[in-house]
């Protein structure tokens, strides 16, 4: 259907609720040592997006960096204000921006 907006609007809304849920589960299997964060991840996805295991690994896989750029935020912001400050850091170009603690 032409003009559809509202159905894009909705799906670019589901997309980054996945990748913040993907990034909070990467950056707790990171703080828990887990060996593989992004497979967990993976797995994550697909039993809480309600996923075939294929797609959600594609998911992440195809999002990684995205991931860990957000799981990044999460790990170094202590409120809702810092993260997104963070975000905004992130969105900064690589070769405009401070080197990450």
């Amino acid at each position: 259907m032409a003009g559809d907006t509202n159905g894009d609007k909705t799906r670019v809304r589901e997309f980054k609720e996945q990748l913040v849920k993907a990034a909070r589960m990467y950056a707790m299997s990171q703080k828990a040592g887990v060996p593989e964060p992004m497979d967990v991840t993976g797995l994550a996805v697909a039993a809480f997006e309600d996923m075939q295991l294929r797609e959600a690994m594609l998911f992440v896989r195809t999002n990684e960096q995205n991931i860990k750029d957000l799981a990044w935020a999460f790990g170094n912001s202590n409120s809702a204000q810092e993260f997104e400050q963070r975000i905004k850091e992130i969105k900064i170009p690589p070769d405009r921006r401070e080197p990450r603690r």
